[in-house]
């Protein structure tokens, strides 16, 4: 096996964040080990092993893993090992690698290669979330020491040798899950909160199938093209820990969807990039499937949080990039300035801005640092595959 971790942005005595970058060659059972071990080494006891709540559930949940997602399975193994628990035991689960989850906000759009300046498709993403920690988002005082949610996040590089795709990914809180990222294949996938469902009904803890950040480790895992990524959704049992999530997902070939559920959770909707101007899918915090003219959006009603603006979030980056004109990427990281989270807002930032190249099989990132009259983001971070 073949292991380095260190930290590539942040982590200053006065930055918000410390970034590090996990890379991991080896085999499934060893990529389940090094993970838990590394996300032990920063978040301590909570990253796991968790008792489970409900044997019943684990052992269905175990199964489903090895018949569906057996490259989780292993690399759950892997991870049980790592904890000294018995990975067969229905009383621990050993798959989420996690301290704390919460509802994140962003904006996403899909640049496919023929509108860009270089050919390359390119997938562009911030990723937004309070600024907070886990006790005042429940409504209570920090505790002593505690980080905030968002204070971590994992570039998770795996290239694994016995099954499975080589991926990178970029995520918070959840070191065997992911928020965004891209494979081998040149598939890259992102999350975004769905905030306009009513009533959400979240499971707060493990069930059978995947949750929103194992769906996009699964895609990555496993689907090389948006077709392969289709069948794997509408196969694959989901639910929701926290918060009803739709996901962008592209390919080299520049074909993109975006899915999700309907409002009851109960009906699975495929908008695809047809439906989008030149094919440029854009994707905030509301669901597209419902609406025949995906630009005829209501007023906000002034919500707060990190999906807030959601209407005027997506119709400021349909108007940048429904005119046709061929981009570089000066161009994009203008359209997704416009949109992100930084001072003087309260209470949310935008905490990385990414932009994965389809052809190129890499992502440059930056991450929000502190600040100082103004936000203040790093230098870009280039993590490449191929």
């Amino acid at each position: 096996m073949q292991l380095s971790n260190h930290i590539v942005a942040g982590g200053a005595p006065n930055d918000f964040l410390t970034v590090r970058h996990l890379r991991i060659e080896g085999t499934n059972h060893e990529i389940g080990h090094a993970l838990a071990s590394a996300s032990r080494s920063v978040h301590g006891a909570a990253s796991g092993p968790r008792p489970s709540v409900d044997p019943v559930v684990q052992r269905a949940r175990r199964r489903w893993f090895a018949e569906h997602h057996p490259i989780l399975a292993e690399r759950g193994r892997g991870m049980a090992d790592a904890f000294g628990v018995d990975p067969d035991s229905d009383d621990w689960d050993v798959v989420w690698l996690a301290t704390y989850d919460t509802a994140p906000g962003c904006s996403v759009a899909f640049y496919p290669g023929d509108g860009t300046k270089d050919g390359h498709g390119v997938l562009a993403r911030n990723f937004d979330f309070p600024t907070v920690t886990f006790s005042e988002i429940t409504g209570s005082a920090p505790r002593a020491g505690e980080r905030p949610l968002a204070a971590d996040p994992w570039v998770v590089e795996l290239h694994p040798t016995d099954g499975g795709l080589a991926s990178v990914t970029i995520g918070i809180m959840d070191v065997a899950g992911a928020m965004d990222g891209i494979n081998e294949a040149g598939l890259t996938v992102a999350l975004l909160a769905d905030n306009e469902s009513p009533h959400p009904d979240p499971t707060g803890g493990p069930q059978v199938g995947l949750s929103e950040q194992q769906i996009v480790r699964y895609l990555l895992d496993t689907c090389a093209t948006v077709d392969e990524a289709k069948d794997a959704l509408l196969i694959a049992k989901q639910y929701y820990f926290f918060v009803p999530c739709h996901f962008v997902v592209a390919d080299r070939s520049g074909r993109s969807f975006v899915w999700e559920h309907s409002a009851g959770h109960n009906r699975e909707a495929i908008v695809e990039s047809d439906r989008f101007v030149g094919g440029r899918t854009v994707c905030t915090n509301h669901l597209l499937h419902p609406r025949s003219d995906l630009a005829d959006l209501p007023a906000e009603d002034g919500s707060l949080g990190t999906a807030a603006l959601t209407y005027t979030r997506w119709t400021s980056l349909h108007a940048a990039t429904a005119d046709g004109a061929v981009v570089d990427r000066d161009d994009i990281r203008e359209h997704f300035q416009t949109v992100r989270f930084e001072a003087p807002v309260v209470g949310a930032r935008t905490f990385w801005q990414a932009l994965y190249d389809v052809d190129d099989l890499s992502v440059d990132v930056s991450f929000y640092l502190r600040d100082e009259g103004e936000s203040i983001y790093s230098a870009p971070v280039t993590v490449g595959l191929s």
